[in-house]
């Protein structure tokens, strides 16, 4: 003899109302809680039965007991209701109020500019918040979950797992002092580079400074004897003598405006995005979507001026 084959699918609403129902020991006391009518409570007990195949519940004039096939499924009923549960939290609060500790990385120049005035709103609006700042002229991969939102100055990668929201576009020229430019004269393309001292930013061994070329940017590789972490401390050498600078326009216009600076290769000067950028989940939580928000309008204002 063929057994007949066992349930294919369970429906949750039936389990949920089974949960009660095991919980409260009855019909009556489990319509009560869940403010339904008893005929649909015992009308899915009886859905569930035919779905389970056999009998949940012994059922008589003084007793409403589980079988033992009930008492497992009543288990996983229960488990369901907290999966559901937790589930609505993590809505709410994907809704609710910023909280929490919010790791921020930079770039160096942005982080000077503008990240001073948007992390002091986020603490004046959320009080719940923290944040822990990184300026770095390296790259932080933010797969690592060490950091929640970055902002950048070059293009993004090409990943599903990445989300990038455009804050702006900036300017990266070159500059030198007028004293470099007297006694050194000044690059008319970017390959005369070869011949200058560059003042170099950051660790990568190998470093290339990419132009605006026609038709395709030009990548040129570059050199000196002096390589720094800092962009202003950059500017700074680069305004002394020290060699060809290199940096977002927002960050040597200043000196330019003092006479310390002079552009050079100006028709070279590629166009910059900037980025903010996370890792899943998207939409991102409450903490990464304020910060986000007051970074575009902080880059808005910034590039405007």
């Amino acid at each position: 003899m063929r057994r007949s084959p066992g349930p294919t699918r369970l429906d949750p609403e039936a389990m949920l109302v089974f949960a009660a129902l095991a919980r409260s020991g009855g019909v009556r006391a489990a319509a009560a809680g869940l403010d339904m009518p008893r005929s649909t409570v015992s009308r899915r007990l009886a859905e569930l039965e035919a779905q389970a195949g056999s009998p949940l519940v012994v059922r008589t004039a003084r007793r409403f007991t589980l079988t033992e096939a009930g008492r497992a499924l009543a288990e996983r009923c229960r488990e369901l209701e907290d999966v559901l549960a937790r589930s609505m939290r993590t809505l709410r609060d994907a809704a609710g109020e910023p909280s929490g500790a919010l790791r921020v990385a930079c770039a160096p120049i942005l982080g000077e500019e503008i990240l001073g005035r948007i992390v002091a709103t986020l603490l004046a609006r959320h009080p719940k918040l923290s944040v822990t700042a990184s300026l770095s002229v390296d790259y932080v991969d933010l797969r690592r979950g060490d950091v929640d939102v970055a902002l950048r100055a070059w293009s993004i990668e090409d990943a599903s797992d990445l989300y990038a929201t455009h804050l702006g576009t900036s300017v990266t020229g070159c500059w030198v002092s007028p004293a470099y430019a007297r006694t050194r004269g000044v690059p008319l393309s970017p390959s005369d580079l070869s011949a200058h001292e560059c003042i170099v930013v950051g660790s990568a061994p190998r470093v290339q400074w990419v132009f605006a070329g026609p038709g395709r940017e030009e990548a040129v590789a570059v050199s000196g004897r002096v390589r720094v972490d800092n962009f202003r401390l950059a500017r700074d050498l680069a305004a002394c003598g020290a060699g060809v600078l290199r940096a977002a326009r927002i960050l040597a216009e200043p000196l330019v405006h003092a006479g310390a600076l002079v552009p050079v290769l100006e028709r070279h000067w590629p166009r910059t995005p900037l980025y903010a950028v996370h890792a899943g989940p998207n939409p991102p939580p409450p903490k990464v979507r304020v910060f986000v928000d007051l970074a575009r309008e902080a880059v808005g204002k910034k590039l405007r001026v």
